[in-house]
């Protein structure tokens, strides 16, 4: 039996926006007939935001917040949290304070979730126009990679990665979406993994779990760059 792993923003949905309707009416089919897990950098809450509540209740479990949360039909199983440096946290507010982006920053730019912490320069508040300009400027400038490093390099104690469009994740060391391959494989030991996802490559979101996965047996990782690929895979 195939067991399958989804990402949601960039692969289910577009990043941060509500699962289309067509992709709910073909999906939702496939997705009742099959054993499947939902993987998402997001809380829980925003997880319900973006997709129809016959969606969420027809996964075999919900991972939000890089894992660090576990949900089955609504109910919250576990959650993990994290311990924060305060000389990490007083490096970000002077990435912030430095930026060389000459757009208007928004509030809400380091968010705590269970085990994790998002932080964006621009701030997670702003209108979705400047997400996407922000994002340009970010694939000329690379603030976001040149952030992440720094907080790689200089505390040990945490793995930051890119997330979404215009943030950053940060856990601390093995709290990551690479956590939900021994969780799966634990609940599944000798069915077949595949994990879909469109940040499989290295510094992307979902590149933590994709390569904890490559190293186990019986697995495959399918990188994705839209909802339509999605569909166009699964054949529906």
């Amino acid at each position: 039996m195939n067991i399958y792993i989804f990402d949601m923003d960039g692969t289910l949905t577009l990043p941060r926006q509500k699962m289309e309707k067509d992709f709910s009416y073909r999906f939702l089919p496939w997705l009742k007939m099959r054993l499947a897990y939902l993987v998402a950098g997001s809380n829980y809450e925003k997880i319900t935001e973006q997709l129809p509540p016959d969606i969420i209740s027809s996964f075999s479990g919900v991972y939000s917040s890089m894992g660090n949360v576990f949900h089955q039909k609504g109910v919250e199983i576990y959650r993990n949290d994290i311990k924060l440096n305060k000389e990490m946290l007083q490096t970000l507010e002077r990435f912030r304070k430095s930026t060389e982006y000459n757009g208007k920053l928004y509030t809400n730019y380091m968010e705590l979730r269970p085990g994790m912490l998002n932080f964006t320069v621009l701030g997670r508040n702003c209108p979705f126009a400047e997400r996407a300009k922000y994002h340009e400027w970010d694939n000329i400038h690379h603030e976001r990679e040149k952030i992440a490093k720094a907080i790689n390099e200089q505390f040990d104690e945490y793995v930051a990665t890119l997330g979404g469009k215009i943030s950053i994740d940060i856990v601390t060391k093995g709290g990551g979406k690479e956590q939900i391959a021994e969780h799966i494989r634990a609940r599944h030991p000798n069915d077949k993994i595949i994990f879909i996802a469109d940040r499989t490559e290295v510094g992307g979101s979902d590149y933590t779990l994709a390569e904890a996965l490559r190293n186990m047996e019986n697995t495959e990782v399918i990188t994705v760059k839209s909802p339509e690929d999605v569909l166009s895979y699964l054949n529906i």
